[in-house]
């Protein structure tokens, strides 16, 4: 004991004692913990063409909702809002406007869109939910942006430049939302049909990987358009006067969004006659309109064609009109579904939502289709229109029944289907009577080549085979089935509680310093930062180096 020293010995006295609670670090005079805990906390934003929904990393649903109607553009000063006499109801709707314009942030049609005021309208939404929702401070926060994987670049730009530019984050990661929606689903693989604003997309995703993206112009927007104009024409029907002027019925956006919302619904075709001659994509037969799913509100017995009144405040004064029920089902048949345009009069950017999805299952490869077609999830707003679902499955259930996964169709398919169909009928046929005679003649014996023999089973190999299948977990393929999900902002805070690799990181310092001159080198794609998989060894954090040469992912084609 004389090696050791009596500062040492006094320590090993004092260590016997118990466990000491660390002394804490004193905090600088220029930082201090809480500036490391800001840094490490994330705001997830979903931005989309009418909403923004902005909450904290972790969260299972976004604190804030934020959309871009007339009432949120309003100049600093303009207190009519607050007024006793206000009302927005009374506002009338402008004319020579698409239906919808005022309440979109962009529309499809970039080339007249000013950019500037694109971003003010987004700078001023996010500070808006941080300070008054959130109640975040000022402190530099790492940011998450789920956008759609088919966002154009000029619009990708002007948001990433809006939020480096008002909010200083030290990186803005980029997710696609089809993945993140396959995320908050529980799946890996999945065909994510998203019925949005302005268009639907269905997007097919195999192992967190997008394989392809079709859409569709057959989304909300032409429902409310379609729902609109049904409205009006019931309105001139009811007070006798003339629509030539649209204007004139006063329904408002928000009162025909509300219809939509309560009283729109979808009609379960169990029992669908159609005919090969007239090319019409849905025909239904007498009665059938009225056997609605379990999704759909429910009807009585005694009066299956109710009429219900739907109360109009727009009017000065205020009217209610009585609206059968079946009616209500008429704007989904004509705006989602084209029941009254024949098939071969469609375009392939408006396409019916079950053509639309049977197509797109048709161009995927036959293991990544086996997948996909028993993980499908709807998104969007117009897919909580009750029986909205369950008719689509049913659609594309038949669609496949009858066309099978040819990508030839037509009548000489059909004629060489009967034909090859009869003839397989007849060799059948041929067979069993030849089998039918060689019973009474004298058998013949002969002796099978080794090639058709059966296999002598191995015992060991079949009690391996058998141990192995209570091991893996079973996958279900082949069969058409829909999945829930909790949504795309949900997936984005999941991925990033976990600390997963997004698929683009762009960070403060290269964006300034590469936004103006270097900015189409910044979007070209490297295709070997983007394999990245979610399997074993990815939830960790990202380093310098894969930092260090970044690109704009899959927006950067």
């Amino acid at each position: 004991m004389t090696h050791r020293t009596s500062s040492t010995a006094q320590l090993s006295r004092g260590s016997a004692v118990g466990p000491q609670t660390p002394s804490r670090s004193q905090a600088t005079n220029f930082g201090s913990p809480s500036v490391l805990r800001a840094e490490e906390e994330c705001i997830i934003i979903e931005l989309g063409s009418r909403f923004l929904r902005v909450g904290a990393a972790g969260c299972a649903l976004p604190q804030a909702v934020a959309d871009f109607g007339p009432e949120q553009q309003r100049r600093a000063g303009d207190l009519r809002r607050w007024a006793s006499d206000y009302d927005s109801s009374n506002r009338p709707r402008p004319n020579g406007k698409r239906w919808g314009k005022d309440y979109e942030l962009w529309p499809l049609d970039l080339r007249e869109v000013d950019f500037a005021l694109v971003g003010d309208k987004i700078e001023r939404a996010l500070r808006d939910t941080l300070t008054k929702t959130l109640l975040i401070d000022s402190r530099p926060r790492r940011m998450l942006l789920a956008i759609p994987s088919l966002l154009p670049l000029p619009l990708l730009f002007t948001i990433v430049e809006t939020i480096f530019s008002n909010f200083q984050p030290p990186s803005v990661s980029l997710m696609p939302t089809p993945i993140l929606t396959t995320v908050a689903a529980g799946l890996r693989s999945a065909l994510v049909i998203d019925i949005g604003w302005a268009e639907t997309t269905v997007t097919s995703v195999y192992e967190f990987r997008e394989v392809q993206c079709k859409k569709s112009i057959r989304a909300s927007r032409k429902l409310g358009e379609t729902v609109f104009n049904k409205i009006s024409k019931i309105i001139s029907n009811f007070t006798g006067e003339d629509i030539s002027d649209i204007s004139k019925t006063q329904i408002t956006f928000e009162e025909c969004e509300e219809i939509i919302e309560r009283m729109i619904w979808c009609k379960s075709i169990k029992r669908i006659a159609r005919t090969s001659d007239d090319g019409f994509l849905a025909t239904v037969e007498e009665g059938d309109e009225l056997n609605t799913s379990n999704e759909s509100p429910p009807l009585t017995e005694d009066d299956p064609d109710g009429i219900v009144s739907l109360p109009l405040n727009s009017f000065r004064p205020p009217k209610i009109i009585q609206v059968p029920f079946s009616e209500l089902a008429e704007p989904c048949e004509i705006a989602l579904f084209a029941t009254d345009i024949p098939e071969s009069d469609i375009d392939d950017e408006e396409l019916p939502l079950h053509l639309l999805i049977y197509k797109s299952l048709l161009k995927l490869p036959i293991d990544v289709r086996a997948i996909c077609m028993a993980r499908i999830v709807f998104v969007g707003g117009a897919s909580q229109i009750p029986g909205l679902r369950t008719r689509v499955m049913e659609e594309l259930s038949f669609l496949i029944q009858t066309r099978g996964w040819n990508q030839v169709t037509g009548k000489a398919v059909e004629k060489f289907n009967k034909t090859s169909k009869v003839s397989r009928v007849q060799i059948q046929q041929t067979r069993q009577h030849e089998k039918a005679n060689l019973k009474y003649d004298n058998p013949i014996e002969l002796t099978k080549s080794a090639s058709l023999m059966l296999q002598e089973s191995d015992p060991i190999t079949e009690r391996l085979k058998r141990e192995s299948k209570k091991t893996q977990h079973k996958i279900e393929t082949g069969k058409l089935r829909a999945i829930n999900s909790i949504g795309a902002w949900a997936g984005a805070s999941l991925i990033s509680i976990m600390k997963i690799q997004p698929n683009s990181v762009i960070e403060k310092e290269q964006w300034t310093q590469n936004v103006a001159s270097k900015f189409s080198i910044l979007g070209e794609t490297s295709l070997t930062s983007h394999r990245k998989s979610m399997g074993p060894g990815t939830i960790r954090s990202a380093g310098a180096e894969e930092r260090s040469s970044w690109t704009l992912g899959i927006w950067g084609h």
